[in-house]
């Protein structure tokens, strides 16, 4: 509805890796230096340890200068509707900006939580003003996201937004940005980008969703063995018609390095485009994107 948040949003998860608070309140309030007001989180974040570092460091201070998200990976409406106060509770505030269904996997997935209640009680969230806005997440695969968006129509509903992976490799397999996001833009979707470096993978690192048979050794540096860079991975992902890209920085430099992209942003052409496409497109699979599934 022309809602404004900025372009670059803090991811949640790597917030609340730190056990020393003090790196959690200065990373916070460089953000907030930085002119960041848009904060992502979900309950489920370390044990609910990233909700209460921004309770007890973002939202004190802050709370009406920003627009904060989380989310809920409950398959039930008892269970959502619980992880909702909780959120509230360690986040400290009587309201989210955006609450989000937590990673959707399947379309069985979406039919059991239809069914189980989830989604009623996010829209009886926004009726209350519990939530200003809702929304859906997941990264496993652009069948499920198209899937749920055809049971709301059949619903007559829509919901706000969508959190997916959005990254120059995608396109070249199980494509979000090719499938998903012209309908969620037909339907005006607010667009958050997620897993913009393919959680960290793009970089060799393994994440938590990296399959137990792929050995770190095997996951290729594509920043080192191409000519692509940080910048311009996110310059990729900037360039698509999102509201905001959302990534976890582990330490401030890599928050300022985040901000600096957008500093320098320029737009790219169609020809750079496709270049980056091109660079990318041997690394796109399972081996880098591995939070994908082949449905």
């Amino acid at each position: 509805d022309g809602t404004k948040v900025t372009a670059f949003c803090l991811g949640g998860y790597h917030l609340g890796i730190t056990e020393k608070p003090k790196e959690a309140e200065q990373m916070v309030e460089r953000a907030m230096e930085l002119g960041v007001r848009f904060y992502d989180n979900a309950r489920r974040y370390h044990d609910g340890r990233s909700e209460e570092y921004m309770g007890r460091f973002l939202t004190p201070k802050y709370r009406d200068q920003i627009f904060l998200m989380s989310k809920a990976p409950a398959k039930t409406g008892k269970g959502v509707a619980q992880q909702l106060d909780e959120s509230l509770k360690a986040l400290k505030t009587d309201y989210l900006d955006l609450w989000q269904i937590h990673t959707l996997t399947t379309p069985e997935d979406v039919d059991n939580r239809l069914r189980d209640g989830v989604l009623d009680v996010f829209l009886e969230a926004k009726e209350k003003g519990k939530a200003k806005y809702i929304g859906f997440t997941g990264h496993q695969s652009p069948k499920t996201h198209l899937y749920f968006l055809s049971k709301l129509e059949e619903m007559g509903l829509e919901l706000d937004t969508c959190q997916m992976p959005l990254n120059v490799c995608d396109p070249s397999f199980e494509s979000f940005q090719l499938h998903v996001l012209p309908a969620l833009l037909e339907k005006k979707y607010g667009v958050i980008a997620m897993k913009t470096m393919a959680g960290g993978s793009m970089m060799g690192n393994r994440i938590d969703t990296t399959p137990a048979n792929i050995e770190t050794d095997d996951i290729p540096d594509m920043v080192d063995d191409t000519e692509l860079t940080f910048a311009n991975l996110h310059q990729y992902v900037y360039s698509l018609p999102i509201s905001s890209l959302c990534s976890g920085c582990s330490n401030t430099r890599e928050l300022e390095e985040n901000v600096q992209v957008l500093q320098n942003l320029r737009k790219l052409s169609d020809s750079d485009l496709q270049m980056l496409k091109d660079h990318a497109a041997p690394y796109a699979g399972l081996t880098v994107e591995n939070y994908k599934r082949i449905l």
